[in-house]
């Protein structure tokens, strides 16, 4: 489980207490969830039990280091156009993880496979004119079929309402996480961590 977009320590521990495995954090000026400047780096390298994620689009090879380095960020989650070049000029000591916005139709493998050597893990999210965010889906269908070589993440305005169907796809997909942002929150990068928890028990089955 990855919960994306957050921008308080408090609620970054808080998900650490209900297990959740990564949280995100975005270093993208445009997006409401942009945390610089919220929450301290140091305080943030210094927190522990929940992988830190940072979220970067179209970003510079020298910012993502220096991100990397003041936030102890454990992965990158590369979300804009980069390519496969770029990831190998990045050498960093954290993983990547490539993102793919999709409406549902595409060749999965003619998207993923140029990246198959550089990216330690995918995520597929709903493709619009935001960088994700939008608490919209895309059709799970196109990765039914899909063979990847990868841990992949599924995103895309996941939400509460969504555990019968996530429980059917999960079923018969090896879907590595799932990763939730803006259908569980109060205000931009302001998590509803009931809702949350109850979300986590939904999927358990408690």
């Amino acid at each position: 489980m990855k919960v994306c977009g957050m921008t308080q320590l408090q609620q970054v521990a808080q998900l650490a207490a209900l297990g959740v495995d990564y949280a995100g954090f975005i270093f993208y000026p445009a997006s409401p969830r942009y945390v610089a400047g919220k929450i301290e780096p140091a305080a943030l390298k210094a927190l522990a039990g929940i992988k830190k994620v940072g979220v970067f689009v179209n970003a510079t090879v020298e910012t993502i280091r220096e991100t990397v380095a003041a936030y102890g960020l454990e992965a990158v989650q590369l979300h804009g156009e980069e390519t496969p070049e770029f990831i190998r000029s990045l050498n960093i000591n954290a993983k990547i993880i490539k993102v793919f916005r999709l409406k549902g139709d595409e060749d999965i493998a003619g998207l993923t496979d140029p990246f198959e050597k550089e990216a330690a893990a995918f995520l597929f999210d709903t493709k619009a004119k935001e960088y994700g965010g939008t608490g919209q889906k895309f059709d799970w269908s196109a990765l039914r079929s899909a063979v990847l070589g990868k841990s992949w993440f599924l995103s895309g305005g996941i939400g509460p309402k969504d555990i019968t169907d996530l429980k059917s796809f999960l079923a018969d997909q090896e879907v590595y996480a799932l990763d939730v942002n803006s259908r569980f929150e109060t205000a931009p990068g302001i998590k509803d961590m009931g809702l949350i928890e109850k979300f986590i028990k939904g999927l358990k089955g408690e």
